[in-house]
């Protein structure tokens, strides 16, 4: 099976092309890998003025049912972290979530901070790392926008 034929990666493609529509309208310039394979991150962005330069990772997956939050794996995130560090790109990390049927995120920095959620009588202290996942919190998250019913149900 080629890597462009795997459901994820469809599923990937299609929340990337949701976000480029998002980043481009409001005056940024996303620029995507050519390779048809697994890349270090989904978008190098640049705002229209030339003046910020930064990295756009886009994760097209449902939030977690039975916890008010969502994640993405420890060794990504290792990733994402060496880049903010080493090349001094801060990195924004979009959710295209189809059974909350909207975009959020938020700067990886952001979604670090440590915080308490009251969750069930729970306190959930995020971020929350859990079998090789780190999860935040849904309230640390900036809504983007609403994805409207065809995209949800496509995803």
């Amino acid at each position: 099976m080629q890597w462009a034929d795997k459901t994820t990666v469809k599923k990937g493609d299609l929340g990337e092309m949701l976000v480029d529509k998002f980043l481009i309208d409001h005056n940024c310039i996303p620029y995507a890998p050519k390779a048809d394979r697994a890349h270090p991150f989904d978008r190098l962005c640049a705002t229209a003025d030339k003046k910020t330069i930064f990295i756009a990772e886009v994760k097209s997956k449902a939030r977690r049912t039975y916890y008010p939050d969502t994640g993405i794996d420890v060794s990504h995130l290792s990733d994402y972290q060496h880049i903010q560090t080493k090349h001094s790109l801060k990195v924004y990390l979009f959710f295209v979530d189809e059974g909350e049927g909207r975009i959020y995120g938020n700067w990886l920095d952001e979604l670090l901070k440590p915080r308490v959620v009251s969750h069930s009588l729970k306190s959930l202290n995020y971020p929350l790392e859990q079998k090789g996942v780190k999860y935040f919190p849904l309230e640390a998250m900036t809504d983007i926008c609403l994805l409207d019913a065809d995209a949800a149900n496509e995803l």
